[in-house]
């Protein structure tokens, strides 16, 4: 098959892979793909993620399932996230102008009969857009800076003000549900885009497990603060220069329970909403 040949997985990828499966993959058996998650970018329902909240929840999608239309069902399960990296396009800037910041994730499904058709889609570009589904403590007013969700306020998403278009900035992300192809996503950059080329596997695999590392250590240490705010800074910098990638994973997810129970927070998902449960409209972006 073509898409084999042009979807090679290098062993630096399948061990990554390997941290969901419970047995070794092969070459033959993973397909991969990169999709843009979600960006800076003002979106449909006049609403963005800040670049703060765009490095969290890469974090926060690392070994999160795919869907379809956000059907949260075990039976439309068709892939998982195995690396995420926050990216910043320098040359291109947003319609509130900053610059273009997204998620872009590398997700793998196993090769089967099942899903050979959707595979062919992907390559051709049928299957691509995608939308997520996460929950946000808050929701503030791009204008006046008001948390919109505790207190409200005057302005109008996608009116302007004094130049200055309203949107909602969609801050302090909390949980990542799942992503999901769509056939109409409100971020319009959303979705899968081409891989990397054969001969820049190597230098964007040390990209990625450093961007990876990076981002544990800081959330992390971010996570440790809260929970023990009497250790200093420096000693947890010494302890996270020690610890391979996993540990840092393990250390990581240990005190970002302890800070969770420490901290409160608004889901986006209200579990005692009866409101359009069947859609799940709550928490889809």
């Amino acid at each position: 098959m073509d898409s084999e040949k042009n979807n090679s997985v290098p062993a630096q990828e399948l061990e990554l892979i390997g941290k969901y499966a419970r047995k070794a993959l092969t070459q033959e058996e993973v397909y991969t793909f990169s999709v843009i998650l979600c960006d800076n970018e003002i979106d449909r329902d006049n609403e963005k993620f800040t670049v703060a909240s765009l490095k969290t929840l890469a974090e926060l999608f690392v070994g999160k399932t795919g869907i379809f239309d956000h059907n949260m069902s075990s039976k439309d399960q068709t892939a998982r996230v195995y690396a995420t990296r926050v990216v910043t396009d320098e040359t291109r800037k947003t319609s509130d102008g900053e610059p273009y910041t997204y998620i872009e994730a590398k997700a793998y499904m196993v090769r089967t009969e099942k899903n050979k058709d959707l595979i062919a889609e992907i390559d051709a570009g049928i299957k691509k857009e995608t939308s997520v589904g996460c929950a946000v403590k808050v929701t503030r007013c791009s204008v006046c800076g008001e948390n919109v969700r505790s207190r409200g306020c005057e302005h109008q998403k996608g009116k302007q003000y004094g130049g200055k278009i309203c949107c909602h900035l969609l801050e302090e992300p909390a949980d990542a549900y799942e992503w999901s192809f769509v056939a109409v996503p409100a971020q319009k950059n959303a979705g899968v885009i081409k891989s990397f080329s054969p001969e820049a596997h190597t230098a964007a695999n040390e990209s990625w497990a450093e961007e990876y590392r990076t981002e544990l250590k800081s959330a992390l240490i971010r996570d440790a603060a809260t929970v023990m705010p009497e250790m200093r800074g420096e000693t947890l910098e010494a302890i996270c220069r020690e610890l391979s990638i996993e540990r840092l994973k393990d250390m990581r997810d240990a005190f970002r329970k302890k800070a969770e129970k420490k901290l409160s927070f608004i889901r986006q998902l209200d579990a005692n909403c009866d409101t359009e449960t069947e859609s799940n409209s709550e928490y889809k972006i």
